[in-house]
């Protein structure tokens, strides 16, 4: 077998693709540096919100359901819609460049939240920053894979997402030491140029990451299948068909594609009623969670002539992220059938997909308002908590995902369900070690106590993510990456901030509603359950269930 020319390679045989690129050598590793260097900064860029949060709220006159939404809902459903068609982007073209475009882009995003003076152009400028990390992850899970054997994939991402301990820990600390300069240089909280001190946090850290754009551009671009020794071409017009998978998952184009790609009248109408039943939902939620909190909250976005209380704009974005997945579900059922059969068609990644959803929502809802818990309970300043908050998620992040990778991958040698027991074993622990946290009465024992909360909170994900790889043929692996991305976004980081800002809203209480979305996790440990009983088996016949729906090999 062959490779059809790639960007920046001649058509080789195998053989001597592994002789230019080798697999698992130093050049691997070097990329790998790079790639995770990016993980941080898009974790730097996200999590900052979470120091800046008691600034932002009070300048712009807005309600922790607000800020929820703005951290959370805005970010994830943009995230969501164009994760779909870029890690179908990430499968077709030069992964290389596209972590180039993706860091250049949301860096520049970030800086635009630094010169926002309202909800509206807050909103607009997250969401810029959400697109440009849409492209990130799927772009690096496929490139690393590409690079590194199987048997090394869950260290290698364990190493990789070690970026997102530097990005969580340095933002708590920069962007809290920033917040207390600035209010020390400025006591007013207004200083050069008319800037606040969060307004300059967004500024200082989107500058960089135009010079790691630059550095990202320099990357070679392995042959896709590389590791599997299973070559697969990019496809030959990768942007159009990107910009088709887009249309196939927005409201009203999905059903349209629909009906070009052949489902039968009976199916569009289904999708167009479960299109209906969305909206009508979407209305529901938005009276109920307005009903919990007694008045209206002080943000009023004008849509012409309709006015949308941020309780309208979540559950309006949230409809729109589960269109856009049932939409994405039904164009692949016809369009691309193995990677269909693969993903949505097998029980154990659904079951996959959803303990990770529903952990990540815990996961997202403690990590942003930690933060703002600490100051307003300890009495602390930004500065303080940022520091200490920033040290121990930075250091307990960095040595969880280092152990969680080989602890993986080592569990793996002695069972085929090895890494998924890891995760399994972490996810049970959490809760317990929420209620003792936010029951602690000093500033030091809570930070002792989250240290443990953080260090559960992180070892999980290596051997998740590397058994969705396994699950997948080579070329559909970027599409796995956008399906867990999917889920942990639009439900995680889509609800997770909302629902503890709501409740604390209501009860007055930022704790109170951190361990309220604890509920969730017998739920987890249920989809995890079937994960286990089902995983040897959809290992042993990813290959046999491709071809039977379809696929060349």
């Amino acid at each position: 077998m062959t490779a059809e020319p790639m960007d920046g390679a001649a058509p080789a045989a195998p053989a001597a693709e592994h002789a230019r690129f080798k697999v698992g050598g130093g050049y691997a590793w070097y990329v790998l540096a790079i790639a995770t260097v990016i993980c941080g900064f898009s974790l730097f860029d996200r999590q900052v919100m979470s120091i800046v949060t008691g600034s932002v709220k009070a300048d712009l006159h807005l309600s922790n359901t607000d800020m929820g939404i703005l951290s959370g809902t805005v970010f994830a459903v943009f995230y969501a819609i164009f994760g779909i068609p870029l890690g179908r982007l990430a499968d077709s073209w030069n992964r290389s460049k596209l972590l180039a475009i993706a860091v250049s882009g949301w860096s520049a995003a970030a800086m635009l939240c630094g010169v926002a003076s309202s909800f509206a152009m807050f909103a607009i400028a997250r969401s810029g920053v959400a697109v440009g990390e849409a492209l990130a992850n799927p772009s690096a899970y496929s490139l690393l894979s590409d690079w590194f054997p199987k048997k090394q994939r869950a260290t290698v991402i364990a190493i990789y997402s070690a970026g997102i301990a530097f990005g969580v820990g340095g933002s708590q600390i920069i962007g809290g030491a920033i917040l207390d300069a600035w209010k020390a240089a400025y006591p007013s909280g207004v200083g050069a140029f008319g800037l606040h001190g969060w307004q300059v946090v967004f500024l200082g850290i989107g500058a960089p990451g135009v010079l790691i754009g630059l550095w990202a551009l320099t990357l070679k671009e392995p042959p896709r299948g590389l590791s599997d020794g299973t070559l697969q071409p990019n496809a030959k017009r990768p942007f159009a068909a990107a910009w088709s998978e887009l249309l196939s998952v927005l409201p009203l184009t999905c059903q349209w594609r629909l009906w070009r790609l052949g489902a039968k009248p009976r199916e569009v109408a289904l999708s167009l009623a479960a299109l209906a039943a969305i909206v009508v939902a979407a209305i529901g939620m938005t009276r109920f969670t307005e009903s919990l909190v007694a008045t209206k909250l002080p943000t009023m976005l004008q849509l012409g002539p309709l006015g949308l209380t941020s309780h309208g704009v979540e559950w309006a974005t949230i409809g729109l992220g589960v269109a856009v997945i049932l939409g994405w579900v039904q164009s692949l059922r016809q369009a691309d059938r193995p990677t269909y059969a693969l993903l949505w068609g097998n029980r154990e990644m659904i079951a996959m997909t959803i303990a990770s959803a529903l952990y990540m929502t815990q996961t997202y809802g403690l990590t942003f308002w930690s933060a703002q818990y600490a100051i307003i309970h300890f009495h602390a300043t930004p500065g303080e908590v940022g520091l200490w908050l920033g040290l121990v998620l930075g250091v307990v992040g960095l040595v969880g995902t280092l152990i969680a990778g080989p602890a993986a991958d080592f569990a793996l040698k002695f069972s085929p369900r090895g890494r998924i027991y890891v995760s399994y074993a972490v996810m049970v622990a959490v809760w317990p070690l929420a209620l003792l946290t936010f029951a602690s009465t000093t500033f030091s024992q809570f930070l002792l106590t989250y240290g443990f909360l953080s260090f559960a909170t992180v070892i999980w994900l290596p051997g998740v993510t590397a058994t969705g790889q396994d699950l997948m043929m080579p070329r559909m692996r970027g599409a796995a990456a956008a399906t867990y991305n999917l889920a942990t976004s639009m439900f995680g980081l889509g609800l997770g901030p909302f629902l503890v800002g709501l409740i604390s809203d209501k009860t007055g209480s930022i704790s109170q509603g951190i361990l309220s979305i604890y509920w969730l996790s017998p739920l987890v440990w249920i989809a995890m359950f079937v994960l286990v009983k089902g995983l040897p088996r959809a290992e042993a016949t990813r290959l046999e269930r491709a071809r039977a729906a379809g696929e060349p090999v």
